[in-house]
């Protein structure tokens, strides 16, 4: 069969696109599950062959962070090892209590951790990541929203701490980033309130990768072993997903298309469901598929 005929309505495929035969519709659908299902026991019994590719660093979080607070004229923030603890600490307690959020559900605050640490705060704030791949998207995305913005671009900080975990969460493997902010009670700055970034929900968009970040000073307090976490299947599950998607919506849309045009132009009658509708459908489904992001920050 020509395979013209799959996506160009003609008399040997009774005037609709192969492609849009319920038969064909029916075949694709049972393909995409059984596809799906091999990804997902594949990525949970080979996972170096099948899983999440990601890079993470608490270095380069920094970089990008003091980066940042140089764009806008800002002193950079030196590495602090109480802090990192603190974030350390918040990482295995949400792994282990399953939960996402600033507060736990049994009260615990983040000034819990950062004053465990031995970190005796003036100024304290919290940013929070999960689901990224690399340092650059986390950094991005917190610059992308206010509340997370402001805490990256407080004066009032001199010290930061990083965890970078990889758990399971609430059911979903996931990574956690945790950022904390400090001032010591003994700098210049003296104030009795910590401060916080509010919840922010929602998907962010992903921007290009920070330019010029490698020659930002990466200041260090105290003895900090530097965490790196970093895995590269043969194939990355999510992007794989995303592409069969991709591929299978583009060619529904192609063959709706092409079918539309050439219906009209020939005014061929035809019982059937309104084209325009499912092109309209379909292009929003791409349109969603292209903007999604896995990462989330509070």
């Amino acid at each position: 069969m020509n395979i013209l005929h799959f996506f160009v309505p003609h008399k040997k495929n009774n005037h609709r696109a192969k492609l849009l035969h319920n038969v064909t519709l029916t075949v694709l659908i049972l393909a995409v599950a059984l596809t799906s299902s091999l990804s997902v026991y594949l990525h949970k019994t080979h996972p170096e062959v099948l899983g999440i590719r990601y890079q993470i660093s608490n270095l380069e979080l920094l970089k990008l962070t003091n980066y940042e607070r140089a764009q806008n004229g800002l002193a950079p923030l030196s590495l602090d090892s109480d802090l990192s603890k603190a974030a350390h600490e918040k990482s295995v307690h949400m792994f282990a209590n399953n939960y996402w959020a600033h507060f736990a559900p049994d009260g615990t605050s983040p000034w819990d951790f950062i004053k465990g640490s031995g970190y005796e705060y003036s100024y304290a704030g919290e940013n929070l990541a999960k689901g990224f791949t690399t340092s650059s998207d986390a950094v991005t995305a917190w610059m992308k929203s206010p509340t997370h913005r402001a805490n990256i671009l407080a004066s009032q900080y001199k010290d930061v701490g990083f965890s970078v975990e990889e758990g399971t969460l609430q059911g979903e493997e996931t990574i956690l980033i945790v950022q904390e902010f400090g001032t010591r009670e003994n700098s210049a700055l003296v104030n009795s309130n910590g401060t916080l970034a509010i919840e922010a929900s929602g998907r962010e968009n992903k921007s290009p990768e920070v330019k010029g970040s490698t020659g930002v000073q990466v200041p260090i307090q105290g003895e900090i072993l530097p965490q790196h976490i970093s895995k590269k299947p043969l194939l990355d599950v999510g992007s794989v997903a995303k592409t069969i998607t991709f591929v299978l919506l583009s060619a529904l849309l192609i063959a709706l298309v092409l079918d539309f045009i050439i219906i009209e132009k020939k005014k061929i009658p035809r019982v059937v469901g309104n084209n325009l509708d499912h092109i309209i459908l379909i292009t929003i489904f791409i349109s969603f598929l292209l903007m999604a992001r896995l990462g989330k920050i509070i």
